[in-house]
């Protein structure tokens, strides 16, 4: 089992991954959108419609993305405020069976993580039962039809 700090480390690393996933997506169908040029058919207007709501949609998940990693990220602030670790000072943080990162925040109290090694899985005991923890709460499919 992952001690607690380790699981916030990871947490904020997936975050990270989503919010640049969830950006890019947001930003290829805000460049896609459909613009209202005068149309008065009302197909035409519905289609307009449609794309609006799913950029809305896809919106309102980066946004629940930077609540949870400004969340997640005052967490980490406050358990390296309270070992008084300053700012600058890398952590090193291995997930288990998974990667390795490094962890730091800077004069300005962002914090900073990247992943510096992938690692092999740990072998798996059929006497044993593992639960992973995961973040992915954010699905979508792809919205190219328009």
């Amino acid at each position: 089992m992952e001690g607690e700090f380790t699981n916030f480390c990871r947490q904020y690393y997936e975050l990270l991954l989503q919010l640049e996933k969830q950006e890019k997506r947001f930003n290829t169908l805000l460049n896609k959108a459909l613009p209202y040029t005068g149309q008065i058919i009302v197909a035409e207007l519905d289609a307009i419609i449609s794309c609006n709501r799913k950029i809305q949609k896809v919106r309102t998940a980066l946004d629940d993305i930077i609540t949870s990693k400004q969340k997640t990220e005052r967490t980490i602030l406050q358990i390296l405020a309270y070992f008084e670790i300053p700012p600058h000072t890398t952590l090193r943080c291995e997930v288990s069976g998974e990667m390795e990162l490094e962890i730091w925040a800077d004069d300005e109290n962002v914090v900073h993580c990247i992943k510096t090694k992938d690692l092999n899985p740990v072998e798996e005991d059929p006497n044993v039962i593992t639960i992973r923890m995961t973040t992915s709460n954010f699905v979508w499919k792809d919205d190219d039809e328009y």
